[in-house]
């Protein structure tokens, strides 16, 4: 399943509006999309997504706070089955019991969310793997304290810029990858050096051949200089032909 986070084009949508944006991608062939601040942003999106047909299986929302029951309730709303905090700040990673508390986090937000049929995750960056917690990264150290309705939409580009291995990483997180976030850029790269996938140095061939089968592909260009829904367009154009390949082999 390919999909966009709508962040990525959040510029275009303040200029063009939601319906032009959604039209535009349903016309590139997209049928899913990931939502962000979907508690505050459904009621926009939603006639667009009706009218088109596009789906929302993956959502983004703050699941910490008094933001938490809003964001489980509107990812219902909306359809979705797995539900993403967007990121949680470097200092929360630094603090001596900072692995410990983000993990209440997600426990707190799986319990509103079961029973509504969702999982939910969190899109990690680079500090939640630069950390390390007895000598492993910290997103992995989470991992193996929370249940298994929680996740991780994992970012092979900001585990690159971490300097971590990314596929050993895939690897240790085993089957807590439930989603990926794809973008590309040089391999030691800054985040204003985002390009369209397939546009930079990442391994897509190899990371995609260890990630679940059944993760979303959720193109992500969270940080990209430039036209951005070209830079979508083509990202999901490179997608579809590696997965061919993939299925080739």
């Amino acid at each position: 399943m390919i999909s966009v986070q709508l962040w990525s084009v959040r510029e275009e949508i303040d200029e063009l509006g939601w319906d032009a944006v959604i039209d535009r991608l349903a016309d590139a062939g997209f049928t899913h999309v990931e939502p962000f601040h979907i508690s505050r942003t459904l009621p926009a999106l939603a006639p667009a997504l009706a009218r088109t047909g596009i789906t929302t299986p993956t959502v983004h929302g703050e699941l910490v706070g008094d933001e938490l029951p809003r964001t489980i309730a509107a990812a219902a709303e909306a359809g979705a089955t797995l539900v993403m905090h967007p990121s949680f700040p470097a200092e929360r990673w630094h603090a001596p019991d900072g692995v410990r508390r983000i993990a209440d986090d997600l426990e707190r937000a799986a319990q509103l969310a079961a029973p509504l049929g969702m999982r939910v995750a969190f899109h990690n960056h680079d500090d939640d793997l630069r950390v390390t917690v007895e000598g492993r990264p910290a997103l992995v150290a989470l991992m193996e304290r929370v249940g298994p309705s929680i996740g991780v939409e994992f970012d092979p580009y900001w585990a690159t810029i971490a300097g971590v291995d990314v596929p050993s990483t895939i690897g240790a997180l085993g089957d807590k990858v439930f989603a990926v976030h794809l973008k590309d850029g040089p391999l030691d790269g800054a985040n204003e050096d985002q390009v369209a996938v397939g546009d930079g140095q990442l391994d897509w061939p190899g990371f995609l051949s260890l990630v679940p089968p059944t993760a979303p592909l959720v193109i992500g260009l969270d940080e990209f200089r430039g036209p951005t829904l070209d830079a979508v367009i083509r990202s999901r154009a490179r997608l579809v032909e590696l997965l061919a390949e993939r299925g080739a082999r």
